[in-house]
């Protein structure tokens, strides 16, 4: 893999990462589809990693929605949740990152056969932006 791919790659997760924190709110929780489909994105490769990655979906979910929830209007309440909003996008673009790595040792496994992991996220960014 070569620097411009880790670029690339870094660039194409951190928009997913930024439109799926959009999706964060204190009142609303994700839909089942939209954990799904963050779940999907990190390629687990089986049912019982499956379970593991959503339930680290849920706490990126948590850890942020948590922040928003505190919000009471002032300026410090602004700056802390600007800082989870960053924090939050960082943390779902490595899960992203390790998603695509995953997407690629699962695509070995099956022959090429899978689905490749970076057109995937070209999707989710292009249906979701």
């Amino acid at each position: 893999m070569t620097d411009s791919t880790n670029e690339a790659d870094a660039q194409l997760a951190t928009r997913a990462a930024e439109l799926a924190s959009g999706w964060v709110s204190a009142d609303i929780p994700l839909t089942e589809s939209q954990g799904w489909k963050l779940v999907g994105l990190q390629h687990p490769g089986s049912g019982h990693m499956e379970m593991y990655v959503w339930d680290d979906v849920l706490a990126w979910e948590r850890e942020l929605a948590t922040v928003l929830a505190a919000d009471d209007g002032t300026p410090e309440s602004r700056e802390r949740i600007a800082r989870a909003r960053v924090t939050a996008v960082t943390a779902m673009r490595d899960m992203l990152l390790s998603g695509i790595l995953a997407g690629e040792r699962v695509n070995l496994r099956r022959g090429g056969e899978g689905p490749d992991p970076r057109e995937e996220l070209r999707h989710f960014v292009a249906t979701h932006a």
